[in-house]
Formats: C-alpha cells, structure tokens, sequence
C-alpha cells in the first residue's frame, strides 16, 4: 500500500510534463524496485513542501553522519551498508537539484545512481542513469558527488551497487 501511494504521488507531480521515455532504463528501474530497492525521494526547494509534504526527506538523521564509519567489514561490504551511507550523503544530491532547479532546466524525473565501491571504501566509478535530465548538469553534479562518498573498509569486492531516485519538483 505505501508504495502505491508514493508511485501515485510521483505519477501526479510528473503529469504535467512527460519523461523522456527510454525502454532499457524503465527496465532497470522495475528491476530495482521489484528486488525491494525503496527509492528516495528527493523534493525541490522553490515550492515549499510540494506534493510529498514531509514525506522521505532528503536530509540525513541525526545518526546518519556522512564520514562517521568507525567499522570495517570481514567479506563483502553489506547493502544495508551501503544504503546507509548514500542515504547519509542525499543532502548533497539534493544541493545538485536545487542548484538546477533554480536554473529552470528540472522538473521531475527519476534517477539511477550505479557505483563501484572498493574494497578501500571508495568510489571508482559512478554512472548516473537520468533521462528526464539529459539536457541538464544534474547527472554530473550527482557523480561528481557521489564520487566522494566513503564506505566502511571490506575485504571482499569490489562491490557493485545501484540505488533509485525520484526528483519531486514543482
């Protein structure tokens, strides 16, 4: 029922203007989301709360601070691992939006952000899957951050992670 709810609401705020339709992305998108992936929702700041009121802010805990990772992982880096950390990291990717958004070139859309984490807890690489944002600087400026993030240490890798994300603006 929730996420019914929440791919309602998306469906609404996207009404008023079409994604660009691309069939292998739609694909991988079903994929994600059909394996569990829950999607954050990233809103836009020029129209005060929008369509999600305080629903799945872009905004991390109090317990989620970006670089606080005291642990190391014997074997693979686990997901709920990684979701923590990029969850921690969306107040960045929500800096990417607002920076577009005020630019005029965003509206709402969906996202796949794909990395390659290393055993050291870094990025090493990072494709940012967005066609509803093709013609604007919002998937680099995702990556470039993205990027950055750090992971805890693990011994069995590299992992292979990808995370979906849906941008709610006015």
């Amino acid at each position: 029922m929730k996420r019914w709810v929440l791919a309602s609401l998306f469906l609404l705020a996207c009404s008023h203007k079409k994604e660009a339709s691309d069939p292998q992305f739609d694909r991988e998108w079903s994929q994600l989301t059909k394996e569990g992936a829950e999607p954050a929702f990233i809103e836009g700041e020029l129209h005060g709360t929008g369509l999600m009121g305080e629903v799945r802010r872009a905004l991390p805990n109090s317990a989620e601070k970006p670089g606080a990772m005291g642990n190391s992982f014997q074997g693979p880096l686990p997901d709920p691992e990684v979701v923590r950390v990029i969850r921690s990291n969306l107040t960045g990717v929500k800096g990417c939006y607002a920076i577009e958004e005020k630019n005029g070139t965003v509206g709402s859309g969906k996202a796949i952000v794909s990395i390659e984490i290393s055993p050291a807890g870094t990025v090493s690489t990072v494709k940012v899957d967005a066609p509803a944002f093709a013609n604007s600087g919002l998937p680099s400026c995702v990556s470039a951050r993205a990027k950055s993030w750090t992971f805890p240490k693990f011994t069995s890798g590299p992992k292979k992670f990808s995370y979906p994300l849906v941008f709610v603006g006015g």
